[in-house]
């Protein structure tokens, strides 16, 4: 916890009280110390390292507070690496989206029954 907060608020970690400076103490906009639950929890607003961000999850079983721990770990390396990464991969439906859209558009340059088949064949 004590990386996490040098790496929001900036200084350094100290194991001592003597020779503090300012070069040596970080600073934040706003500071709160909040009750969430029966947790005390230290809240940083602001700050040289203001990319950084903290999650608490609660919930009434630790079945559902690992299951979001997971979800969530999962969608936060999903979003670290489609920044490391400029190219995609079409996946979850993407083709068939792309061909319904494109048989739409053919169904829409053709008359009669034919049209209305192509345009079911597109929906399903």
């Amino acid at each position: 916890d004590l990386k996490r907060v040098v790496k929001s608020c900036g200084g350094c970690i100290q194991t001592t009280v003597r020779n503090l400076t300012p070069e040596v103490l970080g600073t934040c906009d706003r500071f709160e110390e909040k009750q969430v639950g029966n947790e005390r929890y230290n809240f940083f607003y602001g700050g040289p390292g203001k990319k950084s961000v903290s999650v608490v999850l609660r919930g009434g079983a630790e079945h559902f507070i690992d299951e979001a721990e997971r979800s969530l770990h999962d969608a936060l390396c999903i979003v670290k690496r489609a920044k490391a990464n400029t190219t995609v991969v079409a996946g979850g439906g993407a083709i068939e989206m792309e061909l319904s859209k494109e048989l739409r558009e053919y169904a829409r340059s053709i008359k009669g029954k034919p049209q209305i088949i192509v345009n079911s064949f597109a929906r399903a």
